[in-house]
């Protein structure tokens, strides 16, 4: 039996993808290691939507440990400052796990910041280091700065891309949650033999709360939705400008986000918009059992085209709703393939409208949709088989160490 410490931003009781990814993992791994997880109290959107005590009772039969330290209050905008905040987070993590002496230390991202304090635990450790890679947010990161920053600001984002594909290489396993980051690290020089590509996917406990959301719920007027995080590369200003142009359609926007407030400025007197506000497990399906068509947009660029599959869009399939997405690259060829949904260019308004008045009129095809997804969901592996690879592959590196 080894003891592994991991470094998480987020558990459950949150709900965020980024939860729900790691708890299968860990479970799985309990039955034959002893964990010991580092993270903060709840605060995915905001720390205020949880009661006092949730954190304990999400914690308290769970195989494993858990160490809570603060709560995290939402970002701000300015990248500059974003990254000090995640940086003092990660730094208050490792500090909280340095008394712990693990064989292998387990770092999740979405904070790009826990894979160095993940890394500085294992060296002092003398312990393995487990990477598990949701994403790539120092090259979004500059991507995103790379119109808007001078020239000092530019080489420092070049200096943080560099250093951390450098912690990324000294990983003796790297868990990837698409094939669009596995062929990233492949072609930063990554050995493949180092990389385990876990795709996001759909726990099998979600998959059947979601079977009688096939059902649809008789209304007087078709349901478009979006649940989720309500931020920047959402782009979902474009939804609510949609919804002025598809008036006989109702649109429900569900989550919560640092653009928020700012969106629900912009859907002042549309009155076929409504926001449903942060949704936790039990609302979650009851939203998707009333919602007739779904919506996600991902914002164009070189990362996002090359990485990213929302994993939204698994609940959605599993919800056997039609989808409408608007967004290129990677995620396009996956949703064509399982020919569940409607895909338009992002930030295309009027396309959205017309994507959404075709499935809002055309009951069969809806539903015609809807089984494709749910079919191919039913077809791929759950969290919990993805974890039981993930099992195997640290039985072997502690084998080789």
């Amino acid at each position: 039996m080894a003891r592994i410490s991991v470094l998480a931003q987020f558990f459950p009781p949150e709900t965020n993808p980024a939860a729900r990814r790691l708890e299968p993992f860990l479970d799985s791994l309990a039955r034959f290691h002893e964990i010991t997880v580092t993270t903060l109290r709840p605060s995915y959107p905001s720390p205020d939507l949880y009661e006092d005590g949730a954190a304990a009772a999400s914690d308290a039969n769970r195989p494993y440990r858990i160490r809570r330290t603060i709560a995290f209050h939402p970002h701000p905008r300015r990248l500059a400052v974003r990254a000090v905040r995640e940086q003092a987070m990660a730094a208050m993590l490792l500090l909280a796990a340095a008394r712990d002496r693990p064989d292998v230390v387990l770092a999740s991202s979405p904070s790009m910041f826990l894979g160095p304090a993940g890394w500085a635990l294992a060296r002092a450790s003398r312990a393995r280091f487990v990477l598990d890679l949701r994403d790539l947010h120092w090259r979004l990161a500059r991507e995103l700065a790379s119109d808007r920053t001078g020239r000092i600001s530019g080489l420092a984002l070049r200096g943080l891309e560099r250093h951390m594909w450098s912690i990324v290489k000294r990983a003796d396993l790297i868990a990837s949650a698409t094939p669009g980051i596995t062929t990233v690290l492949l072609d930063e020089g990554v050995p493949e033999q180092k990389i385990l590509t876990l795709a996001n996917t759909i726990s099998q406990e979600l998959l059947d709360e979601l079977e009688p959301c096939a059902a649809e719920v008789p209304k007087e007027r078709p349901v478009c939705a979006y649940v989720g995080l309500i931020g920047y590369s959402q782009g979902l200003e474009d939804l609510v400008d949609a919804a002025r142009l598809a008036p006989d359609v109702d649109f429900v926007i569900g989550g919560d986000g640092s653009r928020r407030r700012e969106l629900e400025q912009r859907a002042h007197g549309v009155e076929n918009v409504r926001f449903a506000g942060y949704l936790d497990r039990g609302a979650l399906v009851d939203f998707y059992r009333e919602s007739d068509i779904l919506f996600v947009q991902t914002r164009a660029s070189e990362y996002t085209n090359t990485t990213v599959i929302p994993v939204k869009l698994y609940e959605y399939m599993a919800a056997s709703r039609p989808i409408v997405y608007a967004g290129t690259g990677l995620a396009v060829e996956f949703l064509r393939d399982t020919g569940c949904a409607i895909t338009v260019p992002p930030g295309d308004a009027p396309a959205i409208a017309a994507a959404v008045g075709e499935l809002a009129r055309d009951r069969e095809r809806r539903r015609q949709l809807g089984r494709n997804g749910r079919a191919f969901v039913e077809s791929t592996e759950t969290r919990e088989r993805t974890a039981e690879r993930l099992v195997a592959a640290f039985d072997q590196l502690l084998r080789a160490t």
